[in-house]
């Protein structure tokens, strides 16, 4: 739920700070003095788009910070998914910082965030109702969920499972064909491939290889001048023999004092190592030779390999891979068919799997409709409106083919519509394109009475959704959000007297001039203030003693 709300410097706004509360929240004061601001900025928060307009006249930005607690698990599951700061006990700040450049900062726990993500995070913690906005209510995208339960949720997640293993076997059918069509237009030009890769006899690691040997044979002189000089300072030099010697002497000292056995250890591994390099040498001098006919036949091989890695655009070691690949399409080429028709029937049999928990959920989702329209159909004559019709519809979607996967959507194939009609004898009309009035205001409250459960919010906002309506109609809708606010935090702008009468917290909003500047303020009213502000607005006189006693009987009627 909106914990606090601190606003600066946004239109007639200088500074407020307001403490928020569970429960009815009612926002009361005269027209113009900023009411409907405070629900702006709280829009801002949400991710409304920002404009300079907005900032305080002779001021370089404006600046709207909300404090969010108890945001539930949905939220801070999005929380984690961009890596950001989390709070103790779930808590959200979200700050938008609006510039005079035409920048908009936003900040959700001191990290930057993009309009997209605030609106992601912040999708499942409010919803605002204005008088031209119920984006919930009237995205169609949001229907299939307001019929949801935890029977058809539970059948849900069965399909997504089936809908995961059908498409998964139906790219796999889709990508076997697209290979077998290739290889059967290619099929020569592959024999081909694979024939010259045959002939070529390519072993592995055998680049290297000659490219060693080729590198060895044009350094012939060199490495045999180098050879020669080592070997002849071994034999001038007696360097092994005289090792020899300083070993022996070394064994002497070493059975006389513990102390020389590690030198002694040295100069016997020295020795050996010496003695074994030496004869290494002498064998490498004695066996070396300049083969030029050898030279040229490791170059012609060299060059033909490298030809062979240009042709095909592979290094040496993807073109033995290939060439394994070459040999196994081939080779199973006259077994494909029988492969793709094993394919087939994995697509066919997860098919029909899906088929059947996508019609029963469909099932499931039908009776939930009946029950909702009848639930809405008894609130909406709570509120006086008697004659309204209403129908849930659903699309008549048809299973075409196996290959065919268009009508499944990640929420199942369902395609569900709201159709009302206000009036005997009229014809239902898609709720998304009824206008607003008076009607629709109880329309919309009567759905979110029985849909905030499922759209999962801890707080609902409503900008003067009693518009149109008076006497026993305004009560009912009193009683409506009264009811609403006892599992979910409400905040209300009304000038309707019963409704503000409801009210667990009475905020009055006000304008005064300072400094010649127009500037609102915002004030928490006692009970008395209350008696008083809602006695205004029954007779619009301050010292009306029997609005006032109304006035408090009113509110008692909520205690």
């Amino acid at each position: 739920m909106l914990a606090s709300l601190t606003v600066q410097n946004f239109a007639i706004i200088s500074n407020i700070n307001i403490d928020f509360d569970k429960g009815l929240t009612i926002l009361t004061g005269e027209t113009g003095a900023g009411k409907s601001l405070i629900i702006d900025a709280i829009g801002l928060l949400f991710g409304n788009r920002a404009s300079t307009s907005m900032i305080r006249s002779g001021c370089t930005k404006a600046i709207v910070e909300g404090v969010f607690v108890d945001c539930g698990s949905t939220v801070m599951d999005i929380i984690k998914k961009y890596d950001l700061d989390t709070l103790d006990d779930g808590v959200i700040v979200v700050r938008r910082e609006i510039n005079e450049n035409g920048k908009s900062l936003i900040r959700v726990n001191g990290s930057v965030v993009t309009l997209n993500q605030l609106s992601e995070i912040t999708y499942y913690l409010a919803d605002i109702h204005t008088q031209l906005d119920t984006k919930k209510l009237f995205d169609v995208n949001n229907y299939v969920n307001f019929i949801d339960d935890a029977s058809s949720l539970g059948i849900l997640d069965e399909y997504h499972n089936r809908l995961n293993l059908y498409k998964n076997n139906l790219n796999l059918y889709f990508s076997k064909k697209q290979q077998i069509e290739e290889d059967a237009e290619n099929l020569d030009y592959l024999k081909y491939q694979l024939n010259e890769l045959n002939n070529a006899s390519l072993v592995e690691n055998e680049l290297s290889e000659i490219e060693n040997k080729i590198n060895e044979l044009n350094n012939y002189e060199h490495i045999y001048k180098g050879l020669s000089s080592v070997k002849t300072a071994f034999s001038d030099n007696d360097i092994v023999g005289s090792l020899y010697i300083v070993k022996q002497n070394l064994a002497k000292l070493k059975d006389l004092s513990d102390g020389y056995q590690d030198i002694f250890e040295v100069s016997e591994n020295l020795y050996y190592e010496l003695e074994a390099l030496e004869e290494d040498v002498i064998t490498k001098c004695g066996n070396l030779e300049f083969d030029e006919k050898m030279l040229d036949k490791l170059n012609s091989r060299y060059s033909f390999i490298k030809e062979l890695m240009r042709k095909h655009r592979k290094s040496f070691d993807e073109l033995i891979e290939y060439q394994n690949e070459l040999n196994e399409r081939v080779n199973n080429f006259e077994k494909n068919d029988i492969l793709l028709e094993d394919y087939y029937k994995n697509v066919v049999s997860s098919y029909n799997n899906l088929k059947e928990v996508t019609n029963l959920l469909t099932s499931i989702r039908k009776k939930n409709a009946e029950s909702l329209k009848e639930n809405i159909l008894e609130t909406l004559k709570s509120l006086y409106l008697e004659k309204v019709q209403l129908d849930i519809r659903f699309n008549e979607y048809i299973f075409k083919n196996e290959l065919d996967d268009s009508i499944f959507k990640e929420d199942g194939a369902d395609i569900v519509s709201f159709y009302i009609s206000f009036n005997v004898g009229e014809p239902l009309k898609d709720l998304s394109k009824v206008a607003s009035g008076g009607e629709m205001s109880r329309v919309m409250l009567a759905f979110k009475v029985h849909l905030l459960k499922n759209l999962g919010l801890s707080t609902i906002i409503f900008d003067e959704i009693d518009t149109g309506v008076s006497g026993t109609v305004a009560k009912s809708m009193a009683d409506k959000l009264k009811i609403i606010s006892k599992d979910t935090q409400v905040l209300s702008i009304t000038h309707l007297p019963i409704v503000a009468s409801a009210a667990d917290n009475h905020l009055f909003i006000s304008k005064q001039i300072e400094d010649n500047r127009t500037i609102t303020s915002i004030k928490e009213l006692s009970y008395e203030e209350r008696i008083e502000e809602i006695a205004m607005m029954i007779s619009s006189q301050r010292d009306d003693i029997t609005s006032q006693r109304l006035a408090e009987d009113m509110i008692k009627s909520y205690k």
